[in-house]
């Protein structure tokens, strides 16, 4: 029976990986860290006793049990939003690099459009299997993505200042939209999460296809710039001004009330689907977190780094290999835990994804194929 590498092994591994020329590190490292807080969402789903509900917006606010389930679940606010604006970041700089290369702008489009198609199908057969044995369909992250991604496809050659104008209209303006008079498959594929009945969404098209746009545009611009961190503080600093403005306010763009600017209430938004509050705080964290970390790795990944921008070159694959690993020790266990070792699991969880990643990351650099250009 083959065994796991040991941390040195693993460490030399990742050491091996070199960059890929004219490939920006910081890109990788911030989709591994979402990924990486994605995983401890998805743990804490899975294994975590104490985890609140849902933030669903018909539903009211969820109630934590202790600061620590809370701030786990803070914590994690601007995962999906990143997810989403580096989706739409990285469709500027890969539609790019391939016309750079000589790729015909029309085969540019047609590979865009086939990997959301991917998205979908892989949200609704791999990872709609388990779903499925309990008689419901859902459209769930990936398929959002996927529509978002083929959107993009087909709008990436719009001037800048109109997707700018869409996406923050999408973004914007979403509280405004009123779909109850459509068919349920419809609402949920929108706008409006479902979480009974054959057909659910938590993830409907709108907004989050506006992150997906943002990050169109954003990425754009930074295919233009050397550096431009400066750019992205100005883009936190204007977000967390948003955020407040719209928390403050307290009326549109809030599905949640509070008692007071220093209570925990004032820091729990809905996600499903994302007021405003929600969004700008996001944006706030997604811009920073870019300038950090394109500070931090210009041209070359710190060492410490070096596992996150790993899972960053491989996301879709950690994505959907990471949900059946936690099915397995689910299975295995048959019991929820607290928090502490829902957290034990999260880490372990990381460095058994550590490998795979390494493998297939290489399988991608070293014999690219059908499959791994998608996958």
């Amino acid at each position: 029976m083959r065994t796991l590498n040991p941390p040195g092994e693993t460490q030399r591994k990742l050491a091996q990986i070199v960059p890929v020329a004219g490939r920006r590190p910081w890109v990788d490292i911030f989709r591994g860290l979402l990924i990486s807080h994605m995983a401890l969402d998805h743990a804490s789903l899975m294994f975590n006793a104490g985890r609140a509900e849902e933030e669903l917006a018909a539903t009211g606010p969820p109630v934590f049990s202790s600061l620590m389930q809370f701030l786990t679940r803070f914590a994690g606010v601007p995962v999906a939003p990143g997810f989403c604006f580096m989706a739409g970041f990285m469709v500027a700089l890969t539609s790019a690099a391939r016309e750079n290369r000589g790729v015909p702008p029309a085969e540019v489009t047609k590979r865009l459009i086939i990997r959301g198609l991917v998205l979908i199908g892989v949200d609704a057969v791999i990872m709609g299997l388990p779903r499925a044995l309990m008689g419901f369909y859902s459209f769930m992250v990936l398929s959002s993505i996927g529509v978002g991604v083929i959107a993009a496809a087909l709008l990436r050659n719009v001037a800048t200042k109109w997707l700018l104008a869409a996406a923050l209209g999408v973004l914007v303006l979403h509280p405004l939209l009123d779909v109850s008079a459509l068919p349920t498959a419809l609402r949920a594929v929108i706008y409006e999460p479902v979480r009974s009945g054959a057909f659910r969404s938590m993830y409907p098209v709108i907004p989050w296809i506006g992150m997906i746009l943002l990050g169109l545009v954003v990425g754009r611009d930074a295919l233009t710039r050397e550096r431009p961190v400066r750019r992205w503080l100005a883009l936190a600093a204007v977000s967390l001004g948003a955020f407040l403005v719209v928390r403050l306010a307290g009326s549109y763009g809030n599905a949640y009330s509070y008692t007071s600017i220093a209570s925990r209430d004032f820091w729990i938004f809905a996600k499903y689907p994302p007021d405003l509050a929600f969004l700008t705080w996001s944006c706030a964290c997604i811009f920073l977190s870019l300038a950090v970390l394109a500070t931090l790795a210009p041209r070359e990944t710190p060492r410490w780094l070096r596992p996150f921008e790993v899972f960053g070159r491989v996301p879709f694959f950690f994505y959907v290999v990471h949900f059946y690993v936690l099915g397995v020790v689910q299975a295995v266990l048959r019991t929820r835990l607290g928090l502490v070792e829902t957290y034990v699991i999260w880490l372990a969880l990381l460095l058994v994804m550590a490998w795979p990643c390494i493998w297939y990351y290489r399988i991608k650099r070293d014999r690219p194929n059908v499959i791994t250009r998608y996958f």
